[in-house]
């Protein structure tokens, strides 16, 4: 997601420039919704899992007989996808050149070599700027509209659990699947929340995620006496779009929901500990990071390199989020929500 959230936004940022561009999409299923939302993009979708050799000609047919002008890869590390999109025709190939595969110039006519020492913003940003050189890549908030019926469903939802004076929080509590070192302390959660509603009666927290969180917002939900609701498992990125531009306040690990809050405006901090957040601190206006540790072994994660832990290795598991105090990432919201 917080590829695809970058993304949008820069996409968005193109067709400001060039209202009348014609533009599609091609992704698969988990990223679909959230590329196209509130959007006139035409749609392309691939299934890795139903990927067969007529399903890829099909759409090599589908994409061609747009006769497209130029193509913008974003992923950053898949030869084949990059030999596909070689396949469809269009004049303009540009895309990333990632250490260890070069044989993808092959297929591009426009390569943009990664930057280690820049964060992926600003990398995605120098890729579009090869299809127009005077794009400025802002730091706006994403304006994404839901659907009138989303609207209605979310104001229901909303109006029977969170009141009208209250302060909403978002907290997101966990992280990728099989990440959990990602994850800052619950208990730590927990004093956040009750930090703020001391310094101001009446905060709500709304605990998003999906199912793979249930077990955290339960657990969350015991120890905190104050408002708590679980906003998890909603249905659709549309309706999490929804309740999130309700939100005065989001504090989140380093995951995708902090990346959409912070691109739509939602006052947001995000964790860093395992990650750098100098590749993936959140964009947007009001958008902050903590990031205390001095552990040797932080980072250990880097999308550059496509290096992914698959368990910490500090003595201390997650030793580089338990550095993270709760009076840093009240100092941080303090910066978003009062600039």
């Amino acid at each position: 997601m917080g590829d695809s959230v970058l993304v949008r936004s820069i996409v968005e940022q193109l067709r400001g420039r060039h209202p009348q561009m014609e533009i599609g999409v091609l992704a698969g299923p988990p990223t679909v919704e959230l590329l196209t939302l509130g959007s006139n993009y035409r749609v392309h979708i691939y299934s890795q899992k139903d990927l067969s050799v007529k399903t890829a000609l099909g759409l090599l047919r589908e994409i061609r007989r747009c006769r497209y002008d130029a193509i913008l890869n974003f992923e950053q590390g898949s030869l084949a996808g990059t030999a596909f999109l070689a396949l469809t025709g269009i004049p303009l190939r540009i895309g990333f050149l990632a250490p260890g595969l070069e044989i993808k110039s092959r297929f591009l006519t426009h390569v943009l070599r990664f930057d280690d020492s820049r964060s992926m913003w600003e990398s995605f940003g120098d890729l579009a700027r090869l299809a127009d050189p005077g794009l400025v890549t802002a730091k706006s908030a994403l304006a994404i509209r839901c659907r009138p019926d989303t609207e209605r469903w979310v104001d229901q939802w909303w109006n029977s659990r969170v009141a009208v004076s209250a302060l909403p929080v978002a907290f997101h509590l966990g992280s990728a699947p099989g990440m959990d070192f990602r994850r800052w302390p619950l208990e730590r959660f927990v004093h956040l929340a009750r930090e703020l509603d001391s310094r101001r009666a009446g905060v709500c927290v709304l605990l998003t995620g999906t199912e793979v969180e249930k077990d955290l917002i339960t657990q969350f939900m015991r120890d905190y006496s104050g408002c708590a609701v679980d906003a998890s498992a909603l249905g659709s990125i549309e309706r999490t779009v929804g309740v999130l531009q309700r939100c005065g306040l989001l504090v989140s690990n380093d995951t995708g929901i902090m990346h959409l809050g912070a691109a739509l405006g939602v006052p947001t901090v995000g964790l860093f500990g395992p990650n750098t957040p100098r590749h993936w601190a959140p964009i947007g206006p009001r958008a902050a990071y903590v990031y205390d540790t001095a552990e040797p072994c932080s980072p250990c994660i880097n999308n550059y390199t496509n290096r992914m832990p698959a368990a910490c290795v500090n003595p201390v598991k997650s030793r580089c989020m338990y550095d993270i105090s709760v009076a840093s990432v009240l100092n941080a919201a303090e910066r978003v929500l009062h600039p």
